[in-house]
């Protein structure tokens, strides 16, 4: 069963910034296997109950954050962009 992913405006953003044909393709990409696949790695501390995703491209790892509504099953993704603080700026994006 296929979860439906939303992209929460921050996400969505981030996401309409990326100019790289290939990059972007990786994204959508890595967003249909967290459709099918959703329970990963969940975070823990701070982040619990983020769960994350992640792909290399072109020699640079890049990371989905997102959290699961199993009741409606839907994928609500937080923030997603390089791995380099990027769990930094989804805890600042919680508190």
């Amino acid at each position: 069963m296929m979860y439906k992913v939303i992209l929460l405006p921050r996400a969505e953003k981030q996401l309409r910034k990326i100019r790289e044909h290939g990059l972007l393709t990786a994204f959508r990409q890595c967003l249909r296997d967290i459709s099918v696949q959703p329970f990963r790695k969940s975070k823990v501390g701070r982040l619990k109950g983020v769960f994350g995703h992640g792909f290399n491209h072109q020699g640079t790892a890049y990371r989905i954050a997102y959290f699961i509504n199993t009741e409606e099953q839907v994928i609500y993704v937080v923030g997603l962009g390089s791995h380099e603080g990027f769990w930094e700026d989804i805890k600042r994006y919680f508190d």
